[in-house]
């Protein structure tokens, strides 16, 4: 076979032998290794990419979420939200949302205050406060209390939740009810009772105010 190939033949040829068996162990002990850590690095890269897109993501949502709450805070906040219900400024505000409504009378009643726990509140050391409030109303027209309602819920300190209210009519608007008017002899037309709830926020340390009347609208205090 050697005098038939020739010695620089055969030694070419376990030579070529020799760098194909090389080329191929390194293809698969070191290249193939190498390629599949380089694909499982990838992976994983691609991995972390995607969970950091997501972690901004949630924060993107975090932030809108948390300007909204700062929002409805700041609008809770102007509105006299969290208050400790004193009830002299209430008197006050309502004696001036009767006068703008124009309502001739109405008694005011306030009930005890509840301590309310909720769990948002005892987070932040606070408690949610409610008062049952009833007011006795006299009027010339229900336009003029259902106005004032409406003053109440927009106006009034804290949140507002209406839960009864009646209305009867004591005089048929006629002639002569009008020239009473007309002289200055103002007849209630319109009687009303309403009641609603009062919320407030306060610190847990607060005492809960005891109920009172008072006579809130023509001056009447």
């Amino acid at each position: 076979m050697v005098r038939v190939l020739g010695s620089n033949r055969l030694l070419f040829i376990v030579a070529l032998a020799l760098a194909l068996g090389c080329i191929v162990s390194g293809y698969y002990y070191w290249l193939v290794p190498f390629s599949e850590k380089i694909s499982n690095d990838l992976q994983t890269t691609k991995a972390a990419v995607d969970d950091k897109y997501q972690q901004v993501a949630r924060m993107k949502e975090e932030y809108v979420l948390l300007q909204s709450q700062l929002r409805s805070f700041k609008e809770l906040e102007a509105k006299g939200f969290f208050n400790d219900q004193d009830r002299s400024p209430a008197i006050d505000k309502l004696d001036k949302l009767s006068g703008y409504a124009g309502l001739l009378k109405a008694s005011l009643k306030f009930g005890r205050g509840q301590m309310i726990n909720d769990p948002v509140a005892e987070q932040a050391g606070q408690v949610v406060l409610k008062s049952p409030v009833t007011i006795s109303i006299s009027s010339i027209d229900d336009v003029d209390i259902y106005s004032f309602i409406k003053f109440i819920e927009e106006k009034f300190p804290g949140s507002i939740d209406v839960t009864y209210l009646n209305l009867k009519r004591t005089e048929i608007f006629n002639p002569a009810i009008l020239r009473k008017i007309g002289s200055g002899d103002i007849s209630a037309l319109v009687n009303a009772e309403l009641q609603f709830d009062w919320f407030t926020m306060a610190s847990k340390d607060i005492v809960a105010p005891a109920g009172s009347d008072h006579d809130i609208a023509n001056g009447v205090k």
